[in-house]
């Protein structure tokens, strides 16, 4: 009789340890949804068309929406959506919907 009642101690103890750890891990966020929310998109800008921007990136074309939100930063100064030019290599946030921000990235100086 003593030898179950410590084995239904211990039990209880675990499921007790093992729930809250259930909860731990279901209030912090996962380190992929970081990654997911740091994602962008990249590529070299074909044309601007209103408030669309479209870019390229291995012969593949995405066009991307943009609103009066939307930021654009080239040479470290915010311009507007217009001011960019086909060729120019971008780095839009977020990964899908609406760009929050779109950043030409700086040529890499030559050596």
């Amino acid at each position: 009789m003593k030898v179950i009642a410590k084995l239904a101690t211990v039990l209880a103890v675990v499921l007790l340890l093992g729930g809250s750890a259930v909860v731990d891990a279901a209030a912090k966020p996962a380190k992929g949804d970081k990654a997911a929310k740091k994602a962008d998109r990249r590529g070299e800008v074909v044309k601007v068309d209103g408030t669309k921007l479209v870019i390229s990136k291995d012969a593949k074309e995405t066009t991307i929406e943009t609103n009066e939100k939307t930021v654009v930063i080239v040479e470290d100064k915010e311009v507007k959506i217009a001011d960019l030019k086909p060729g120019q290599k971008v780095r839009v946030s977020p990964e899908t919907g609406v760009a929050e921000k779109i950043e030409v990235r700086a040529k890499k100086d030559a050596k």
